[in-house]
């Protein structure tokens, strides 16, 4: 009972304006039969019969405030039935709703992978933070510590942070960017200087040929390159790994490439590839980040590879299609 008065409430509420003016235009034609002074019996009849038919328009739209109250509070919106009014602007509400309800279950989707897509990856990078974790816990149980091997092992965890960090952040960098001219070869000579102690271990060569002046963000365009010199470092045993700059960017090493079969797939999400598990045990994030973050900048990144032989990164400037 309460309810039926709290919505007849409501729609006397809504309704004010009606009968404001329902009422207002009665009470001037009578103030106007009075100063006339003609007889108001007939004003009475007159009244009655236009506010009889008010009335019944009335009672008809508060029973169409019910239903459409009644839908909107009970409607299941996995279903979303027939919208009670079948007037032009009732199908506009229904439109309206079945919108409103597609974008929410868009968003609930996008939410959902994203939230299994993180879950996957903190995973991924807890299993990965363990390896240099456990190597500089067996360093100290055999007291084999030695200032290169900790610093090995301590860019290895600074990577695994850095790709972390840099894919919660790429999830929302709409203001993060952040534009400015600078010279590619500086940006590959601060990178290459991290990781000169594996080169080092390694015995590889690195070279740096030439330049390369561009406008990006200079910040994300360094993760990005970081990862693929990180890998060309990884998957390298012996040779060299060689950077160069000519209105792109291209990095050559002399590891143990990557399966052709494996290629149409490294940038996927998770995805590491017959090498990645057989020699690293990957978290095939690097290079899916990598793409994303290149893809934001406006670059396109291509990888050619053969087995044993080695493998080449080429990045250059995204062209339209016109």
């Amino acid at each position: 009972m309460k309810a039926h008065g709290h919505l007849l409430g409501r729609f006397i509420q809504e309704k004010t304006g009606e009968l404001t003016a329902f009422f207002v235009t009665e009470g001037l034609i009578a103030l106007i039969l009075v100063l006339e002074g003609l007889d108001l019996t007939l004003f009475w009849v007159a009244f009655f019969t236009p506010f009889l038919v008010f009335l019944v328009f009335q009672v008809l739209g508060y029973i169409k405030f019910i239903r459409l109250h009644q839908f909107l509070t009970a409607v299941d919106v996995t279903t979303l039935p027939d919208f009670p009014d079948s007037s032009r602007l009732g199908r506009d509400y229904q439109a309206l709703i079945f919108e409103l309800n597609d974008n929410s279950q868009k968003k609930y989707q996008a939410l959902a992978a994203f939230d299994k897509d993180l879950l996957d990856l903190t995973k991924l990078w807890t299993h990965q933070m363990k390896v240099p974790l456990s190597a500089l816990d067996l360093m100290v149980q055999t007291d084999r510590l030695t200032n290169h091997d900790v610093e090995n092992q301590v860019v290895e965890l600074d990577n695994y942070i850095t790709i972390l960090l840099s894919y919660l952040r790429l999830q929302h960098t709409a203001t993060d960017f952040r534009f400015e001219t600078f010279d590619v070869a500086d940006v590959v000579h601060v990178i290459i200087k991290k990781y000169a102690n594996q080169f080092i271990l390694k015995d590889l060569s690195v070279s740096v040929i030439g330049s390369w002046q561009i406008t990006s963000d200079k910040k994300w365009l360094s993760v990005a390159i970081e990862q693929l010199i990180n890998n060309a470092v990884k998957y390298t045993k012996t040779g060299s790994v060689a950077i160069t700059l000519d209105h792109s960017i291209d990095i050559s090493d002399t590891g143990i490439g990557i399966l052709a079969e494996d290629i149409p797939r490294i940038f996927e999400h998770g995805f590491t590839g017959f090498n990645g598990r057989k020699y690293q045990k990957s978290t095939g994030l690097g290079l899916y980040l990598t793409q994303d973050i290149l893809k934001k900048l406006a670059f396109d990144i291509h990888i050619s590879s053969q087995i044993e032989k080695g493998t080449t990164v080429h990045i250059s400037k995204h062209i339209p299609v016109l």
